[in-house]
């Protein structure tokens, strides 16, 4: 995840998450964190990693996790992280093979109590959650209410 209020009032801010997008599935890797591609977003588009994005399984069902535990302003906050349920839903107005945008509410965790889903560019949730780092090719604003 990318910090962008720094592009709010500017005209990129409506168009960064498909200019982003557009980089990272040009660029030969899936890993959104892969270092030259965090450093070209942060030269080409002055947005900084924020925090990651990811599920993992719990009690058989995939959970959507928040967590800015290792970079940005809340990196070394062990406590900057959210587990949440999604509370309701709506297809992308942008298309069907854009993610929904949803509103989730904290399960736990300390980041944010609601978390809005919304200007998704392309992807699908994981089916299932690997041992292995899998990266879903999946852009996304999030905006976190703290």
């Amino acid at each position: 995840m990318f910090e962008i209020s720094c592009l709010y009032n500017r005209p990129e801010f409506w168009t960064i998450q498909n200019d982003a997008y557009n980089d990272w599935v040009a660029s030969p890797s899936t890993n959104p964190l892969e270092p030259w591609l965090v450093q070209q977003m942060k030269d080409k588009h002055n947005i900084n990693v924020q925090g990651q994005y990811y599920f993992v399984e719990q009690n058989g069902s995939l959970v959507p996790v928040w967590d800015f535990r290792h970079s940005g302003e809340n990196a070394g906050r062990s406590n900057a992280i959210v587990y949440a349920k999604k509370i309701k839903s709506t297809p992308s107005p942008n298309g069907s093979d854009n993610l929904d945008w949803v509103e989730l509410e904290k399960v736990s965790g300390d980041l944010a109590n609601r978390i809005y889903r919304v200007e998704t560019v392309k992807g699908l949730p994981p089916s299932t959650v690997s041992s292995s780092l899998d990266f879903v090719p999946v852009l996304s604003m999030n905006v976190v209410s703290l």
